[in-house]
């Protein structure tokens, strides 16, 4: 199946591929060889047109591959060899393990990534055109990984999981310049769309094909739905202090499509947080965040004080890194038939730590980000009784007199 039916326009991933540079080699043939297989091996297993949802183990082969050649050209590389637009759920899958290296890979994904831009939107192009369920999902994510692409791109600043430095203040990007400011909260906005119309159609096909989250068809369909809590939660948290901070300086008037355009989302998205607690499959993956009934007036300052910002946890068992090495056995054989396994090499370990430390970090990060909202929280409660006790002292000063 073509992606382009005017083959003079379609867009070839092998002539894109060779842009992306080769940083590091594997100097032992043997070595390379075995390294390679399993990469192949995780590739094939997790794209494919079998719905069902990709093993983490071998989701975290493809993640710890990036680290050990710092970069994808492996990757993209082994992607020429699968059919990605033949099928759907193919793409579908695709844009899952993407996703999941941009955000968790290592750092030079993302550069190798961008040059293919072009290649995702032929892909989005295509399958729009196509009356099939899975068509429209995967039309839908590969418009969430150009939006994100394209962010990236224009804000070198972000990593792949959206922090921004140890403080992971974004008050503090540009300063007082708040031309930069306005066109980045333009940005965020535009990214949060994109995971919103993403998230609108998962819930909408898992209501047509009568699915729920605990049967492999349900969790095939929801794979993403946990990268796009975390990533919205930052975005949302993101656009509200920018605006905060663009209210300071700029007139009501000038930001009434930002605001307009957020309050719009924050509609959106708390009815996806909703949503998404009312699934089983989430309850012991991730802590979804909880907003407030209305989004803050960014006219009130009070409201600036009194924001609390939405932290979302993923849940990471106490046997997840005791198991790391079951986790590293990569499975080469069909899954119908006796498990054949590879161990591990040193390397290997070396890119687990590396890979496990910034997980580590990430986490750390978030729960950072949920403490001081719990602070500042406190600090709110506390002012409060404060008041009221000033109050209540004034009213008895008053009584005696």
């Amino acid at each position: 199946m073509s992606v382009n039916k005017n083959r003079s326009n379609t867009i070839y991933l092998n002539q894109l591929i060779i842009n992306i540079p080769v940083r590091r080699k594997i100097v032992d043939h043997n070595d390379r060889d075995k390294f390679e297989w399993n990469q192949w091996q995780s590739a094939t297993k997790s794209i494919n047109n079998v719905e069902v949802s990709p093993k983490e183990k071998h989701v975290r082969n493809l993640i710890l591959g990036t680290f050990r050649l710092e970069g994808s050209r492996l990757f993209w590389t082994m992607m020429t060899r699968i059919n990605i637009e033949s099928h759907p759920i193919i793409t579908w899958k695709f844009c899952y393990i993407i996703h999941r290296l941009l955000r968790d890979g290592h750092q030079n994904v993302i550069r190798d990534s961008i040059l293919l831009t072009s290649y995702f939107d032929q892909l989005s192009k295509y399958w729009n055109g196509v009356q099939q369920n899975y068509a429209l999902l995967s039309c839908r994510y590969c418009n969430l990984i150009i939006s994100k692409l394209k962010f990236h791109e224009r804000n070198l600043m972000f990593i792949g999981n959206l922090t921004i430095n140890e403080n992971n203040d974004i008050r503090r990007l540009f300063n007082n310049n708040y031309d930069p400011y306005f066109q980045l909260c333009t940005e965020l906005l535009n990214y949060m769309e994109e995971i919103l119309n993403l998230v609108q159609v998962i819930f909408k096909s898992l209501d047509q094909s009568r699915s729920n989250s605990m049967t492999t068809i349900g969790q095939c369909r929801l794979n993403p739905i946990i990268i796009c809590i975390q990533d919205s939660s930052l975005l949302y948290d993101y656009i509200v202090k920018v605006l905060f901070k663009l209210h300071e300086r700029l007139s009501s008037d000038i930001l009434q499509d930002h605001r307009q355009r957020l309050i719009d989302q924050f509609q959106r998205l708390k009815c996806f947080y909703a949503q998404s607690s009312t699934l089983q499959y989430f309850r012991n993956l991730i802590k979804i965040p909880i907003l407030p009934e209305n989004p803050p007036n960014f006219n009130l300052k009070e409201d600036l004080t009194n924001y609390q910002t939405p932290v979302a946890i993923v849940n990471t068992s106490a046997s997840d890194s005791s198991q790391m090495m079951e986790d590293l056995l990569i499975d080469i054989s069909d899954d119908t038939k006796s498990t054949q396994r590879v161990a591990p090499t040193d390397n290997l370990l070396e890119d687990e730590t590396l890979f496990n430390r910034s997980q580590d970090i990430s986490d750390l990060e978030q729960k950072v980000l949920q403490y001081d909202a719990m602070l500042k929280q406190n600090r709110s409660e506390t002012d409060d009784l404060h008041r009221t006790i000033a109050i209540k002292d004034a009213e008895l000063i008053a009584e005696r007199n």
